[in-house]
């Protein structure tokens, strides 16, 4: 006879006294990240993917900066006829993500055009990788796939199931979570 699988722990409240194993075991959304960061004084700005490192770091004990004051000045700095509030249709994609987390040296302003403009066919065409930090696209893709009739609320209520729980937030562990 088989060991019976146990059901995973339901995902508790993010608070300071979490441990970061039980942390990285749950799916957080960028708002409940960014929350906690401004309530503990961390910097709340920035990728999911950095916000969830500093989150991290700090509930395993590791002292990350705190915010300092930014002025509007700050915040407000424009390059003359670059991108604007009104620029139509623009994506900020996996390349122009890779970009400015600095993993791509010597670049021209052309290359960064033609690789968005690569990037955006790929995603067109339907064969663009979703990157680890957007589980949610990646259930999504999944779902559909292995449910091609369903709904988005049926889609939805399948995500809501799987986030509510710790471990993966696949559609892979959702399957195992409704049998």
């Amino acid at each position: 006879m088989a060991a019976a699988t146990s059901m995973p722990g339901k995902r508790p409240e993010l608070t300071p006294r979490m441990s970061a194993k039980v942390f990285g075991e749950c799916y957080w959304e960028v708002k409940e990240l960014a929350a906690f960061c401004c309530s503990q004084g961390l910097p709340a700005s920035g990728l999911k993917a950095d916000l969830t490192k500093r989150v991290k770091d700090f509930l395993g004990g590791k002292c990350p900066e705190r915010v300092s004051k930014v002025t509007k000045a700050d915040r407000d700095s424009v390059v003359a006829g670059g991108l604007k509030l009104s620029t139509p249709d623009f994506r900020f994609n996996e390349y122009l993500r890779s970009f400015a987390k600095g993993t791509q040296e010597g670049l021209t302003y052309r290359d960064l055009v033609e690789g968005w403009k690569d990037a955006e066919q790929k995603r067109r065409e339907g064969k663009q990788e979703i990157g680890k930090q957007f589980e949610y696209n990646q259930f999504t893709r999944d779902f559909f796939a292995a449910n091609p009739g369903a709904s988005r609320a049926d889609m939805m209520e399948a995500w809501r199931t799987v986030r509510s729980y710790q471990g993966p937030n696949t559609y892979k562990e959702f399957r195992k979570l409704s049998k």
